[in-house]
């Protein structure tokens, strides 16, 4: 089965133009942890992945969160959110390597938008729909 959230990570890691505007490498995962600004992804319920076999959509949802402290400003939170919104649709672009998955469609699900977290942290949240198969067997 594919970790489509897993993929993600990766790609955003080491997505040269994320990492600048995010101010360094390790700001990518699936925790709300320093250093910040951060892109967090979790994979959430949704998609469909009929058979569970080969070709699966799988839905994620991206976040930009800023300092704790609640000074990152909202424009730097906006631009690192469109950032790896716009990183994760060049997935299908990449060339296919071996062993790895193959993804065929990134589709945002929506156009994201400013939603603090409830500590008043800044944050932009949206979703986005990653179509993919996994790898296949050598």
């Amino acid at each position: 089965m594919l970790d489509a959230e897993l993929l993600a990570v990766n790609w955003l890691s080491a997505h040269e133009e994320l990492t600048a505007v995010l101010g360094g490498q390790g700001r990518v995962g699936a925790r709300n942890t320093p250093p910040y600004p951060r892109i967090r992804l979790a994979q959430i319920p949704g998609g469909s992945v009929p058979g569970w076999r080969w070709l699966g959509t799988f839905h994620l949802q991206v976040e930009a969160l800023g300092e704790l402290d609640r000074t990152t400003p909202r424009p730097l939170l906006h631009t690192a959110f469109s950032t790896a919104v716009k990183a994760l649709h060049q997935l299908p672009c990449r060339p296919p390597a071996a062993g790895q998955p193959v993804v065929t469609a990134v589709q945002a699900l929506s156009a994201g938008g400013w939603l603090p977290e409830p500590t008043g942290q800044g944050r932009y949240l949206g979703l986005v729909a990653l179509t993919a198969h996994p790898a296949q067997p050598g």
